[in-house]
């Protein structure tokens, strides 16, 4: 049986991630090894960014409103071992605000909270795949620059090299495949439009108001509009 362990919140995280990566291995795992990993993964996100906020100033990973009591104990140097922690929302929020040039990770950053609490909190449907590709490409995206910005190392030096080659290789490996079916999708389209066949697309009704934009269409080749005020957007670098 196992005694007490005295882990810092980097050590915790390396730790999560090697649990992680350990169970999680793209069409090799069934479902409650998705589950389990996806959330040691995300704990493990979870924890490496209360420590880079701890780095900076530990007060500011406190639960609990600082004290005076508090502000001179860390005068002193007083690590706050054992005391409650933010949640993992706010760390986020936290770390976003301590370092802008991470800003434009705050849609994946929503994405991975709304993915956890799915997780942690929902049951009955859950589709196991969709989950599993958005949490492990979200993850290693986001623990990259955090890494690079935040800490000025590498991931291989913060969570390890073993962690991150095999959450690296996860990654490139559902990054692939979604190239791969959205390459067969449109090969698909263009074969139905040169036999002279419908596409199945359905049609836009354009709103009063909004004004056009033109672009190329992939199939045909042709200009097509899309109406400005309709929710649609090709994001390369978050593959979305």
């Amino acid at each position: 049986m196992s005694g007490k362990v005295n882990l810092n919140l980097r050590s915790y995280a390396k730790g999560l991630y090697e649990k992680a990566v350990g169970i999680l291995a793209p069409g090799q795992c069934d479902d409650f090894s998705v589950i389990s990993g996806s959330i040691l993964l995300i704990v493990g996100l979870e924890k490496l960014a209360k420590s880079i906020i701890q780095n900076r100033n530990p007060l500011m990973v406190l639960l609990d409103k600082p004290t005076f009591e508090d502000l001179v104990a860390h005068d002193k140097g007083d690590s706050f071992a054992n005391r409650k922690t933010i949640s993992f929302e706010i760390a986020l929020s936290r770390v976003i605000q301590l370092y802008p040039n991470l800003s434009p990770f705050q849609r994946d950053i929503k994405a991975i909270i709304d993915d956890r609490n799915l997780l942690m909190h929902n049951y009955g449907y859950l589709d196991i795949s969709q989950l599993e590709r958005n949490i492990q490409v979200r993850v290693a995206d986001f623990t990259e620059a955090l890494c690079r910005e935040c800490l000025s190392q590498e991931p291989e030096e913060v969570i390890g090299e073993e962690q991150w080659s095999l959450l690296q290789r996860n990654r490139d490996a559902y990054i692939n495949a979604e190239s791969l079916e959205l390459r067969e999708r449109i090969a698909h389209l263009i074969r139905l439009h040169n036999q002279g066949q419908p596409l199945p697309c359905p049609p836009i009704s354009p709103k009063a108001g909004h004004r056009p934009a033109g672009f190329t269409c992939p199939v045909c080749s042709l200009q097509a509009s899309v109406m400005y005020g309709i929710d649609w957007d090709v994001d390369v670098d978050r593959r979305e």
